[in-house]
Parts: structure tokens; C-alpha cells; sequence
């Protein structure tokens, strides 16, 4: 047995990810008396050496109430806990700087005064019969794999004598992608294209203001008839556009970091254009290709740069 997985039984952290919910057994939870149960428990103590002191029956009696009322809220503390399903929804990938959203799904079927903690952030839940969906953000600082560390379950309820929390190790790692250079900063792709539109009369492009010249076989008279103004249709042939090519060295001298930012921002500007492009990093290219998939493997890419590619 590894030391990691001696001390996780040690602290009997369960393992939390996106691929099934993790139910709290009693086996992983533990109880404290709180700052207000120690308190509690010292004036147990005091009531209880007083009346035996003066041999006052009443005193005993309210002594043994209060101690069994303690002990009703040391259990209903620690049930409050007991069962609880927790599920790991799958989180999207951010921009360094940008915080990341980490959703929980609680199922608890009633149960009030639930903590849930996870770094600095703490929100306090009352959960009803439906199953509530709660989020979480994490600050980002650099591009790579994000390990949102551990999530902390915690009940006070019902009185605040006692306090159960469950440790819940998060598996997932969140993806960061690098932050995008500014517009002060940006270049353009160098490669098979200037970013302009090739004519053509393949594929409908949309409308544009009329010019002098323009062919009457493109006019938009529906718009004219809506009082629109007149206006010309666009057309382009997908077949007569040429890839951008987004090169590594395109960027040198600058640092690596810098290199990356800049990078992610002419990723992002030909995706959002919408024409297909290449990106060539030292030992790797990825296209021509466009669309959601090949933005994402790009800025995957630029995100593990130099760093390992799985988060284990």
C-alpha cells in the first residue's frame, strides 16, 4: 500500500469525480464538540459538582436532562451528515484569470444546515426533498491542469454543540487555458489568407449595405419592401478559402508565456471568424480544420505546452 492511499484511509477521504456520486457512510465521518459544545460540557460539570456539593435532587435532575440533550444533538448532528449523496458535475474549461466554476449535485431528501466548503469558499444549504445543485469557484493563475483539492461537508445542526464534517478528495482536474493576449497586442495569422471574404456564389454569406456595382442578380428587394434600405447578399466558396496558418515562430522573440497568449488569441479570432486555420507549435500541428472541436484541441494544446498531457 502506497503512502498516499495509507494516509487517504488514515483520513478516510473518499474519492470524489464526475463518473458517480459518493454516498457519506458513517465510516467517514467525523464529530467534534464545537466551540459552544465545550462550553456546554464545562457547565454540565459545574451543575453537576454543584448539586452534588448541596445534595439538591432537582439539580441532579436538570443536570441529567440537559446532559441528555446534549447527547440527542450529538446524534441528530451526526445523522445529518449520514447518507448524504454527493455527485461531481463536469466543469468547462476557463481562461487563466478567469475563476472556474465547480458544480456539486446534493442529494440529501431534507436536511438543514449543510456546509459546504472547498477552499476559502464556504456556503451554508438548507436542503430540501430535491436534489439542489451547488457551485463552487476556484481563482485561476496559470494555464495546466487545476486540482480543486478538498471539498468539506459540515453539520452543526441542530443546536451547535457538536460539530461532523466528511472529507471528499475531488479527482477531476479543471483545464486552464492560457489567457489570451490583449487587443493592443494582437498579430495577425500569417499563412494562405488575409482574413478577407473570396466572393463567390456557393454557400449564402449574408447582407451587407449596397455599393455602386453591385450585380442586381444580388440585391435583397425584401429588404428594400421592409424598408430595410437596399441591400446586397453575400456568397462565399468554402472551397476558395485557404487555411491562416497560426505559426509558433511567428512570435519570436517573445517568451514562451507570452508566445502561448498570443497564440490563444489568434485561435480565438479565426474560430470566431469562422474560416479554417492551422496551428503549429514546435513538434505538433493541429488542422487545417475549423469549428468548436478544433478550437478546443487548439487551446488544449497551448494549455499543456511543455507540461504533462494526463493530470495523474
Amino acid at each position: 500500500m502506497s503512502l498516499p492511499s495509507f494516509l487517504d484511509r488514515f483520513m478516510r477521504r473518499q474519492a470524489l469525480g464526475a463518473a458517480r456520486p459518493v454516498r457519506i457512510d458513517n465510516r467517514h465521518i467525523y464529530i467534534l464538540p464545537s466551540r459552544q459544545g465545550w462550553g456546554y460540557g464545562l457547565l454540565l460539570v459545574l451543575l453537576l459538582i454543584g448539586s452534588i456539593n448541596y445534595d439538591n435532587n432537582p439539580g441532579l435532575l436538570f443536570t441529567f436532562l440537559l446532559a441528555a440533550a446534549g447527547l440527542n444533538a450529538l446524534f441528530l448532528t451526526w445523522r445529518n451528515l449520514l447518507g448524504l449523496e454527493v455527485g461531481l458535475l463536469p466543469a468547462a474549461p476557463v481562461f487563466a484569470g478567469q475563476p472556474a466554476t465547480l458544480r456539486l449535485r446534493l442529494d440529501g431528501g431534507g436536511r438543514p444546515g449543510i456546509q459546504v466548503q472547498l477552499a476559502d469558499q464556504a456556503l451554508l444549504l438548507d436542503l430540501g426533498q430535491v436534489p439542489a445543485t451547488v457551485a463552487l469557484e476556484l481563482p485561476t493563475r496559470r494555464r495546466g491542469w487545476l486540482r480543486p483539492g478538498t471539498l468539506i461537508l459540515a453539520s452543526r445542526h441542530p443546536l451547535g454543540l457538536f460539530q461532523a464534517w466528511s472529507l471528499l478528495e475531488l479527482e477531476e482536474p479543471l483545464l486552464v487555458y492560457p489567457r489570451p493576449a490583449g487587443a493592443a497586442s494582437r498579430a495577425r495569422p500569417q499563412g494562405g489568407g488575409d482574413g478577407s471574404e473570396r466572393p463567390g456564389d456557393e454557400e449564402w454569406h449574408g447582407l451587407r449595405d449596397f455599393r455602386p456595382g453591385d450585380p442586381l442578380s444580388h440585391l435583397d428587394w425584401k429588404s428594400l419592401a421592409r424598408e430595410r434600405g437596399l441591400m446586397t447578399k453575400q456568397f462565399h466558396d468554402p472551397a476558395g478559402e485557404q487555411p491562416h496558418l497560426i505559426d509558433w515562430d511567428r512570435y519570436a522573440p517573445a517568451a514562451t508565456e507570452r508566445r502561448l497568449q498570443l497564440l490563444t488569441r489568434a485561435v480565438l479570432e479565426a474560430a470566431a471568424g469562422g474560416h479554417p486555420w492551422t496551428l503549429r507549435l514546435p513538434g505538433a500541428r493541429l488542422g487545417p480544420d475549423r469549428g468548436r472541436r478544433h478550437r478546443e484541441r487548439c487551446l488544449k494544446a497551448l494549455a499543456l505546452y511543455g507540461l504533462p498531457e494526463s493530470p495523474r
